[in-house]
């Protein structure tokens, strides 16, 4: 099964939304200072790429597991 994930532009710079949600949010802290409204902005800024990375992981791991799942059924 081949996804949105799989194309060769998501493969080539979906790394790359992480590290500019961390730039961005530190940038938000810098700029504004540590208020509750900043805080909290920063907040979402980084919850957000840990979700892309927990997906980006998930991902592999099932299809790590499917790939293993089809090796062992044709050798079985």
């Amino acid at each position: 099964m081949h996804g949105i994930l799989h194309t060769r532009f998501a493969n080539r710079w979906l790394w790359i939304c992480p590290a500019l949600g961390v730039v961005l949010a530190a940038g938000v802290l810098m700029l504004f200072g540590l208020t509750p409204w900043s805080a909290l902005l920063a907040a979402v800024l980084l919850v957000c790429p840990l979700l892309i990375l927990w997906g980006a992981i998930e991902l592999a791991q099932d299809e790590r597991r499917q790939r293993a799942a089809r090796k062992k059924n044709s050798n079985g």
